[in-house]
């Protein structure tokens, strides 16, 4: 029997294996400087002061933070790379790093900024390679070294006997069962379709906003 063309490759695994790294330690790990900054009980009370700190988000993030009927259950477990990003940097008084929240952070930046955008740097770059589901070698070193320098770092900050960076290591040669790997490669995705939302509705906003203030300077030179 001839074998399939989509049969498992290292450049498959490699590109399943940094999904899986993202989604989890990563993730969980961003999720506990979260907890540090702003404890799960005071959330609700933090996010109603600076909601108007944040950008504009997609309906089912502002569902989770900012219910319309109920109340937040505390459940950080709920928040994926994209939110907790967007959290991180709008209401926990993070500074930014030397480069400035969402551009690339200087290579010699190892503030906690500056990790927490190679993360989120990183889960772009594998995104970017799932069109082909396929991550070469060289590829995979370069963003698995950037992640576990970041996770190493962001360890330190959390204090936690580099709890994450344990978990990287073992996830590094950890076996990718194909369904499970389709999964996570997937979970990917939808997190930055809905990045890509996100961005496209706040340069929509700054558009509409920027048409509305010209408008009002024009009828203040026509009225002079």
């Amino acid at each position: 029997m001839a074998a399939s063309t989509y049969v498992s490759t290292a450049e498959t695994t490699n590109a399943s294996r940094v999904s899986r790294v993202l989604l989890d330690p990563c993730s969980d790990q961003l999720r506990d400087v979260l907890r540090h900054c702003v404890p799960p009980r005071t959330f609700p009370q933090v996010i109603q002061q600076r909601r108007f700190k944040l950008p504009k988000l997609t309906k089912p993030q502002m569902d989770l933070i900012l219910p319309r009927s109920g109340h937040y259950s505390g459940n950080y477990n709920d928040f994926d790379i994209s939110l907790l990003y967007t959290l991180l940097r709008n209401i926990c008084n993070i500074p930014s790093h030397i480069k400035g929240w969402g551009k690339d952070p200087d290579p010699n930046d190892m503030s906690l900024a500056a990790n927490i955008e190679r993360i989120r740097n990183a889960r772009n770059v594998a995104v970017g390679h799932m069109i082909t589901s396929s991550l070469s070698n060289s590829d995979f070193n370069d963003v698995w070294s950037t992640v576990r320098s970041s996770v190493v770092e962001i360890d330190k900050f959390l204090n936690n006997n580099k709890k994450y960076e344990k978990d990287v290591d073992f996830l590094r040669n950890e076996t990718m069962d194909p369904e499970m790997a389709k999964r996570y490669e997937e979970r990917l995705h939808d997190q930055v379709q809905e990045d890509t939302e996100t961005r496209k509705m706040i340069t929509e906003t700054k558009q509409i906003v920027k048409g509305e203030n010209y408008i009002i300077v024009y009828l203040e030179l026509q009225s002079h």
